[in-house]
């Protein structure tokens, strides 16, 4: 298996940059698949070359992993949360990722920030008031 955990936060990393960074090693993580019946989970036990099921583990949301790549997986889910939480404590980019999600989750229809906090890993009490307000402005500003 070619599983490769980088350790360093790359600086000058947008936040979108960051989402698509880690959604494409998480996508080209190997030994990891989604099954939601019988039959997809026989395909993914083909596809990351376990004979049953006591060669995997689930990681929820239908997800499975192999055993011998829980180790890695554990160290890329690890960093990338450090990464995001890197990300937010300037308060630049923490204001660009909660336009980026607020406008990602609909805000202008729904008019709840909670789904875009969720995401952030945040709620209402860990940002400023006024860097919330104008994240939320700055959302609004692109919808019509």
């Amino acid at each position: 298996m070619t599983n490769t955990t980088q350790t360093t936060v790359k600086p000058q990393e947008s936040y979108g940059g960051l989402k698509s960074r880690q959604e494409r090693e998480f996508s080209a993580f190997e030994g990891v698949f989604f099954a939601f019946n019988k039959e997809q989970l026989a395909e993914g036990l083909i596809k990351v070359n376990a004979k049953d099921t006591s060669e995997i583990y689930s990681i929820g949301s239908g997800g499975f992993i192999r055993k011998d790549a829980s180790k890695a997986f554990n160290q890329l889910m690890t960093r990338h949360e450090y990464e995001l939480k890197a990300l937010k404590r300037d308060e630049a980019t923490l204001l660009k990722a909660l336009v980026y999600e607020l406008q990602n989750h609909e805000y202008c229809v729904s008019y709840d920030v909670q789904p875009a906090l969720r995401v952030l890993g945040l709620t209402a009490e860990d940002v400023d008031p006024m860097i919330l307000k104008k994240a939320i402005k700055l959302a609004l500003e692109g919808c019509e």
